[in-house]
């Protein structure tokens, strides 16, 4: 079978190259991936860099418009794309890009034109169901008819895109981590390398309003005096958080520890007691998935979520929720989680990693993947068994429209 994967995300080493690199593992996969050869990362331009691994897969390919200013990436394309399907000849095009993405419809298009056998599979992880400016509405609406199977990342994006017309077979499949990165530490020694002495909370990600970070910061005054925050992350938030700690006289309870590389996010995922992620939903955006949330599992740590988007389904009963905004309902879910016994929290904390090398690493997600190019290819119109597993996902296919 062979699949051409399209995808910017694997431009990143860390970010999409472990999946290509299980993918190719895979027998009877012969796999190409394209990647762009420059992109721009959260206002940064980000360089190519390629793991050995995963070298004999990946294609750079000279990229137009990988950033339009408002548009951001989501108008960038492959001038000589037609010209490698031609010659690659895929069974399956996997778009690992939004569905409004100028990509998606240029690999619709191209697909159509130079490779009618092939199937399609989309991507999306969109789980607010919003109208997009042109011409992305319109964009969206042609890739979708255009696509022979969906896969997205929570059950919300599916809906959505029903809600825009697609009538066609979908598949949850989730992020993944990597769970020889993301191990049980010492906690101790983790803790000392943090200087951490009493209980200890943690968030990482970016300083921006719809994590909900004001939330955090407020709920502090009501916990344990000997209870810490320590936030991991940079953004343009950081300097009102700092005064709102300040304000509230939580200098030396939350510790603004700045951006970290993902080699060093083990450490404090083992030194804390939990992770928080209080995501809130805006008109313009709820979480699509918090992949945090594994990462802390895998470490066995336990995480304390709102229920904003898809963070009820990713947490599921191996943590503690709380209502989105409602910092009152924070406090109860944070005291839950650090008050749980010994003997609990340790049975717990083999249970989340058992859960994670079950369903969430990069090996496991890429076997799932190769099920849904088999169902496509197959003409299935819902997921076989072999891509999923239906004790712990119940909600991972979704049947056509009738």
């Amino acid at each position: 079978m062979r699949v051409l994967l399209i995808s910017h995300t694997c431009q990143s080493p860390t970010e999409g190259q472990p999946k290509a690199v299980q993918l190719s593992r895979i027998d009877g996969i012969e796999l190409m991936v394209v990647v762009p050869d420059r992109w721009k990362h959260y206002g940064q331009w980000r360089p190519l860099e390629i793991l050995d691994e995963a070298r004999p897969v990946i294609q750079p390919m000279k990229v137009s418009w990988p950033w339009l200013g408002p548009a951001q990436f989501y108008l960038h394309w492959y001038p000589r794309l037609s010209r490698l399907v031609r010659a690659f000849k895929p069974d399956v095009i996997d778009v690992w890009e939004e569905p409004w993405g100028l990509v998606s419809l240029q690999a619709a298009r191209i697909r159509d034109r130079c490779a009618p056998a092939a199937k399609l599979v989309l991507e999306t992880e969109q789980n607010l169901n919003k109208k997009l400016p042109l011409p992305f509405e319109w964009i969206r609406r042609k890739s979708l008819a255009s696509a022979d199977w969906l896969v997205a990342r929570n059950a919300q994006a599916v809906e959505v895109c029903r809600a825009k017309g697609y009538g066609g077979p979908a598949t949850v499949l989730p992020n993944a981590v990597d769970a020889e990165l993301f191990v049980p530490m010492d906690r101790a020694s983790s803790r000392a390398s943090m200087q951490i002495t009493g209980q200890a909370l943690g968030y990482i990600g970016r300083l921006v309003p719809e994590k909900g970070l004001v939330g955090l910061i407020e709920a502090m005054p009501h916990l344990s005096p000997t209870t810490s925050l320590y936030l991991v992350g940079d953004g343009p938030m950081l300097t009102q958080l700092r005064e709102l700690a300040g304000r509230l006289g939580l200098e030396k309870r939350v510790h603004f520890l700045g951006r970290k590389p993902l080699s060093a996010l083990p450490v404090v995922m083992n030194a804390i007691d939990a992770l928080v992620l209080p995501s809130l939903t805006t008109p313009s955006w709820k979480e699509q998935f918090g992949r945090v949330i594994i990462e802390a599992f895998a470490c066995g740590t336990p995480v304390v979520g709102s229920d904003s988007g898809a963070i009820p389904d990713v947490i599921g009963s191996d943590g503690w929720l709380y209502r989105e905004g409602d910092v009152k309902d924070m406090v109860r879910a944070i005291n839950a989680c650090l008050s749980e016994d010994e003997v609990a929290k340790q049975a717990a904390r083999v249970d989340r990693r058992q859960r994670v090398l079950s369903e969430f690493t990069w090996s496991a997600v890429a076997r799932r993947y190769v099920g849904v190019y088999r169902d496509v290819l197959a003409g299935r119109t819902v997921g076989h068994p072999s891509g999923v597993d239906p004790e712990r996902s119940p909600l991972v296919e979704s049947h056509p429209c009738v």
